[in-house]
């Protein structure tokens, strides 16, 4: 239906908008922890991760991410038939890794 378009964009949004809040509060754990002692915001934070780790395994379908049309090839991304779409990409590689490496 209509309303599907932006359902799809509200679950989207609040997906990231929790992932992005639950980076935060590990940045803040961390740096909390590591001013009181390296080795404790080592082991802390690897708890937490530990203690997500069966969440995700036990939780989560076997099926998510698996597609089910055929894959695809690298043919299929690195050859452009528009020259635009390209350019574009072109640009935001070099704009990204730019970033990244400044």
């Amino acid at each position: 239906p209509s309303e599907m378009p932006s359902r799809l964009f509200k679950i989207v949004s609040l997906l990231t908008g929790w992932k992005n809040s639950l980076k935060g509060v590990g940045y803040f754990i961390g740096s909390a922890l590591v001013t009181i002692d390296y080795e404790l915001a080592l082991i802390t934070m690897m708890g937490l991760v530990v203690t997500a780790l069966p969440v995700a395994l036990f939780g989560l379908d076997r099926h998510l991410g698996v597609t089910r049309k055929k894959n695809v090839s690298w043919g299929d991304i690195f050859v452009m038939k528009e020259r635009n779409l390209f350019w574009l990409s072109l640009a935001r590689l070099f704009l990204f890794a730019s970033r990244d490496f400044w």
